[in-house]
């Protein structure tokens, strides 16, 4: 399984399909899993797996959460907090998620998706934000949000590779449009100082031509 990393945004590497076994760039973090495709056409990961522990890490984030969510009740224009509240509840949706607890991660990344957008209507726009409410949105499934806010910190802020690496994975996992995703890894290979991720990108892009047969 793809970890996260943290830089000052999440940097996300999901793995949906066999053909993206490199992932998907959040602002901060980096995860994989198998996905299937319900009755109605839409994407959804594959349930089960055991319980999810409750370790110190998860405890003290569902923690932070709780505090965070009392405080803004007596603040609520807190961007700062909001945003906080935004990679908190991202991470337990990730912590979920990577043992398969679906139900309870959807839950979370919602909770994240709200309080970016809280922060937006807030705060000044921000790329970095944006970029993680459109991550935490393809998690949960809300792919018109998701394209909606990669397109936004794409056109703010053009140079912003870790939007770029992510657009492209949703490209081709949500829209499986393999073209389009190879456009936006080229320009991350092109324009990254990062070997790893321009190495990321690259296999991303072999894997992409390979299955679309270019």
């Amino acid at each position: 399984m793809l970890k996260f990393f943290r830089k000052n945004n999440k940097i996300i590497f999901i793995i949906l399909t066999p053909l993206l076994a490199v992932g998907l760039v959040l602002s901060f973090t980096i995860w994989s899993a198998p996905s299937i495709t319900n009755s109605n056409g839409n994407h959804q990961v594959k349930q089960g797996g055991p319980p999810v522990q409750q370790d110190d890490a998860l405890v003290e984030e569902l923690t932070n959460i709780r505090r965070y969510e009392q405080a803004l009740k007596a603040n609520p224009d807190n961007h700062t907090m909001l945003i906080d509240l935004g990679n908190a509840a991202y991470d337990v949706g990730l912590k979920y998620f990577e043992t398969q607890q679906v139900e309870n991660g959807i839950k979370y990344f919602n909770k994240a998706v709200e309080a970016y957008q809280n922060s937006l209507e807030i705060g000044e726009a921000d790329p970095n934000v944006m970029t993680d409410l459109a991550t935490a949105a393809m998690y949960s499934g809300q792919d018109q949000v998701a394209e909606e806010y990669f397109k936004k910190a794409i056109e703010m802020d053009d140079s912003h590779i870790y939007a770029k690496m992510n657009y492209g994975v949703f490209l081709a996992n949500v829209k499986q449009d393999y073209a389009k995703a190879v456009e936006q890894w080229q320009k991350v290979v092109a324009e990254s100082t990062d070997p790893d991720l321009k190495s990321r990108a690259q296999t991303l892009i072999s894997n992409a031509q390979a299955n679309s047969g270019q």
